[in-house]
């Protein structure tokens, strides 16, 4: 059963979809990417009450899609803020006591600061294209992306942001890029994490080299994956595999 709605966090309304099989099965949160939405998870909600039988959860970060538009006083270390804040907060609301997370890009960054932050809440973590560190090919990748934004990449994101487009692209790109930024890094979260995690990355990732991977692993004991033939966006452009790993991760687990 499917339900969808808004809760109040901190003075934003958060919008969010619920999968339900029972009470009594365990919950699946998906965080998207920075620049993703409920919308862009596409069948994946549906997919994956399927495949791991889960109660699947997910939902709009501030500001994304179809919740409200941040506050003038949003952080700007916004990953920290929406895994230490908003997620918990959301959880509470709608009486989720424990979960297992899956996330991609900026959404794989904030499940792993999550899992780190509350370790009682967090049972696993699948992170796919996580960065734990500022790479030079994270912000040559992004300085790329936003010289083609107006041509090619607004009016696309318009469908699922609407008006909220441009601070989207612009909150998530001037953050990545700015030099204060550059020593940004999650050492200590990773080496907070108790829970098991599955690391993956696409070989061709734009954004990060297996470095990202390799911090993962040696900090938290991770299992790893780095995929072939594959890019940003391993669950879309190498369905299947991902499909097969998820399944035998919660097996194992």
């Amino acid at each position: 059963m499917k339900t969808s709605g808004f809760k109040d966090l901190n003075g934003q309304k958060i919008y969010y979809e619920l999968y339900k099989k029972s009470e009594e099965d365990p919950y699946l949160v998906l965080l998207h990417e920075g620049l993703g939405s409920v919308a862009q998870w596409k069948h994946w909600p549906k997919e994956l009450l399927e495949l791991t039988g889960m109660n699947i959860l997910v939902y709009d970060r501030s500001g994304y899609g179809k919740s409200s538009p941040v506050p003038e006083n949003y952080p700007y270390d916004y990953v920290r803020y929406e895994a230490n804040t908003i997620l918990p907060q959301l959880l509470e609301q709608l009486k989720i006591e424990t979960c297992h997370l899956f996330g991609h890009s900026d959404g794989a960054t904030m499940a792993l600061l999550f899992a780190a932050y509350h370790p009682q809440k967090c049972l696993s973590v699948i992170s796919e294209a996580a960065h734990v560190i500022i790479e030079d090919m994270s912000v040559e990748g992004i300085k790329n992306i936003r010289a083609i934004y107006q041509d090619k990449i607004q009016k696309p994101l318009q469908k699922y942001h609407g008006d909220k487009t441009d601070w989207v692209f612009y909150h998530w790109s001037d953050t990545w890029i700015d030099p204060k930024f550059k020593s940004w890094e999650m050492n200590e979260e990773l080496q907070q994490i108790q829970c098991p995690v599955l690391a993956i990355q696409g070989m061709d990732d734009e954004y990060g080299s297996k470095e990202q991977l390799n911090i993962i692993q040696n900090l938290c004991d991770a299992e790893t994956l780095f995929i072939p033939n594959c890019g940003h966006v391993p669950h879309f452009q190498q369905e299947e595999i991902i499909k097969d790993v998820i399944l035998k991760f919660y097996k194992k687990g």
